[in-house]
């Protein structure tokens, strides 16, 4: 297998927003140009996951991928309602071009085995909400640090991660 540098989240803690909704604040992270990550596949999604607990994080990190599945945006603990309806939840200021999203959800222990029906209808519930926007869902990956599940795997006979992409050749990794 050829070596592939590991993955690292940006390296600027700091959010470049901090934002409040429904009297929660939330923290977008934007990358600096200069700080491509790309996840053109379940092994990078898997090392982000596993990386996430790196950054000012309780329980949830929703990834903003470009159609190039660059990182454009990283939200990080946002409401319920923002992670639901991303599409028009952002400020004006936010300028982050997104098509797709990975949403990275923590838990404390990660029980192995297949998810549980109450996470089957969760992930299949906010795919819909996404298409509903015009945005793809590639995944749901719930980790407890030391494992991670993909919910996309788990319940899509056909998940994103097992269809052919190619990075564009100007792209990190390409």
């Amino acid at each position: 297998m050829p070596f592939a540098p590991r993955l690292r989240l940006p390296r600027r803690r700091q959010p470049t927003h901090r934002l409040s909704a429904h009297d929660r604040e939330f923290s977008i992270l934007v990358p600096p140009p200069d700080d491509t990550i790309v996840v053109p596949s379940f092994r990078e999604a898997v090392m982000l996951a596993m990386d996430i607990r790196e950054l000012p994080v309780q329980y949830e990190a929703l990834l903003l991928l470009d159609e190039r599945r660059r990182l454009a945006g990283l939200l990080l603990d946002p409401p319920a309602e923002v992670g639901l309806l991303i599409g028009a939840a952002l400020p004006d200021d936010c300028d982050i071009d997104f098509c797709q999203t990975i949403d990275i959800v923590l838990r404390d222990t990660l029980v192995p085995g297949p998810p549980d029906e109450h996470d089957r209808e969760g992930f299949e519930a906010l795919r819909r909400i996404h298409l509903a926007q015009g945005l793809l869902l590639m995944d749901v990956l719930i980790t407890d640090g030391d494992n991670v599940r993909s919910m996309a795997i788990a319940c899509d006979p056909e998940p994103v991660w097992f269809e052919d992409f190619t990075p564009h050749p100007y792209d990190p990794g390409a």
